[in-house]
């Protein structure tokens, strides 16, 4: 939308074009326009809650944060920079990665703002490794630096992970975790729903990286993981974040776009929406 400027906008979507610490396939850091380009084609009517999101509420697209060559921690903190002005004037930010790494600058400048911040990662790797490739801020270590941030963090969709993430996991007392195959064909999503009820989540951020989809769903991301959760219950996860606590800043990560295929960023783009409709739809409510 033009004629915005951020201090007016309901909605400030932040682009950040990074995949510098990508470890399989890179191509990550294309994944911000290609969503933003397949968002033109989203229709803007929820049938799911009847109404038009956007005909009530603003969204402006944000210039991008270059990548900067100096390396993953120098990145880390031109993110954490460029997006704490806007925390600070309470506005709600959407980043479009790029890589998983950047989640880690942004709860960091959110929490300063909402100190009880409760992340809720919807991913299919665990993303707890102390360091990976030679770097504590690689994509691979992003739940781990947040994890010494010393906030709950609530993980669904998980089903790739190491031994080392698997024991820090299982030793540390403020990740819960809750597997595909749990959330598939078990209670995973009331398990959840209690356990976030019961830690009184108030102010949440929504990490998602888009492998936490089924790869038949998303098969643009830099490391597909069969059996992923599939659209519906994606959906119901999200739900019931926005319905516990309120969504105060999101991303959407590791969507790599395919040659000649536009379905992956075309389930981001209309992911993205789906979000924003439930966060606004329930702040409309409110009046």
């Amino acid at each position: 939308m033009t004629g915005l400027d951020p201090t007016s906008a309901d909605v400030l979507i932040q682009p950040i074009p990074y995949d510098a610490t990508t470890s399989f396939q890179p191509g990550t850091r294309f994944g911000p326009e290609a969503i933003l380009q397949a968002s033109q084609q989203v229709e803007l009517w929820d049938e799911e809650l009847s109404w038009e999101p956007f005909s009530r509420y603003t969204c402006l697209t944000l210039k991008d944060i270059p990548a900067n060559q100096r390396g993953p921690e120098s990145m880390v903190r031109d993110i954490r920079e460029r997006i704490k002005p806007y925390h600070q004037n309470r506005k709600l930010v959407v980043a479009l990665g790029g890589e998983h790494s950047l989640s880690f600058p942004i709860v960091q400048s959110l929490q300063e703002e909402y100190p009880d911040l409760v992340v809720c990662s919807l991913d299919a790797h665990g993303d707890l490794r102390e360091e990976w490739e030679g770097s504590k801020f690689s994509h691979a270590c992003v739940l781990r630096r947040i994890a010494e941030l010393n906030l709950p963090i609530f993980h669904l969709g998980l089903r790739s992970l190491s031994r080392e993430e698997a024991e820090f996991i299982r030793d540390h007392p403020l990740i819960h975790t809750y597997s595909s195959r749990e959330i598939l064909l078990q209670d995973g999503l009331k398990r959840f729903t209690r356990d976030l009820a019961d830690g009184g989540a108030a102010n949440i951020y929504l990490t998602l990286d888009v492998d936490v989809l089924d790869p038949g769903l998303v098969p643009g991301t830099g490391t597909p993981e069969p059996g992923g959760l599939s659209w519906f219950p994606l959906l119901e996860a999200i739900r019931i974040v926005n319905r516990q606590g309120t969504i105060r800043g999101l991303d959407i990560t590791e969507l790599m776009p395919i040659s000649g295929s536009r379905q992956s960023e075309f389930v981001a783009a209309k992911l993205v929406f789906k979000i924003l409709s439930y966060l606004l739809h329930k702040n409309f409510e409110k009046g």
